[in-house]
């Protein structure tokens, strides 16, 4: 994906333990909700009533605080504008791709600790994820240097290859191919499922960055000749001092086919 251009995706929202919007932050000021967007916490120090509220508790927390945005702000999280996308097989209603999803994280300082990444595929007919990869069944005995064989079944699911060359081809419909895990080798994941508009992936690790990549099974009827993703991200940002911050980003486009 080096010939790519990315777009990112900017921490704008509040979120709770669920990283899902919530009506009010603790520690921010009452009638704040979720929708406030990070850019205008200037109030959040200058509302002299709630100012005076944590001088009482921290004579710095003004200074704590901007300094506690500045840095969610900081965080560099850019989107592919456009999916690796490739038809694998076709049937009589149906045409079935597999497209590729590739994330850049940059963290300047502390670290992610949670990530939610939804995809959500709109096209002028109603297309479908069946399923997802990177997911759960990996053992992470077997990822070497962030990278697993990957094959797809007859009924497009997803099955890493281990050990290598394991497989039995009348149960293969593509594969076997190398998939790179990139800083995931040491992250624990979960895939919301296959049969979904509006896949997710939550992941979990001492620390996220560098870069993510996932792949879905789609598909879609064969007159839809266009499909657009909407995605957005939530995480959880431990930046070393002060609290931890749930924050989560507006939908950006980007191109499935």
């Amino acid at each position: 994906m080096s010939n790519l251009k990315f777009t990112p995706l900017e921490p704008i929202y509040f979120l709770d333990e669920d990283l899902k919007n919530r009506e009010k932050v603790p520690g921010l000021p009452e009638g704040i909700s979720s929708s406030a967007k990070i850019h205008l916490s200037r109030k959040y120090w200058s509302d002299p009533a709630f100012a005076k509220y944590r001088k009482k508790q921290d004579p710095d927390y003004k200074k704590k605080l901007k300094k506690w945005v500045n840095w969610i702000k900081s965080i560099r999280v850019e989107i592919a504008e456009a999916s690796q996308t490739e038809k694998i097989k076709s049937d009589k209603d149906y045409d079935y791709l597999r497209s590729e999803i590739g994330m850049n994280i940059i963290v300047p300082k502390g670290k992610i600790s949670k990530m939610r990444f939804r995809v959500s595929l709109l096209a002028k007919h109603r297309v479908v994820a069946i399923d997802g990869f990177p997911k759960d069944v990996i053992d992470q005995r077997h990822i070497v240097q962030g990278r697993i064989r990957v094959a797809l079944s007859k009924y497009l699911k997803f099955i890493p290859v281990i050990p290598p060359g394991v497989l039995d081809p009348l149960e293969i419909e593509l594969g076997p191919w190398e998939f790179n895990l990139g800083s995931l080798r040491k992250v624990n994941i979960d895939f919301s499922g296959g049969l979904t508009s509006t896949p997710e992936w939550y992941l979990k690790e001492n620390g996220i960055r560098n870069d993510l990549r996932v792949t879905m099974t789609i598909r879609k009827p064969k007159k839809v000749k266009k499909i657009e993703g909407k995605v957005k991200a939530g995480w959880i940002y431990a930046p070393g001092f002060w609290r931890k911050a749930r924050v989560g980003t507006s939908a950006k486009s980007i191109k499935i086919l």
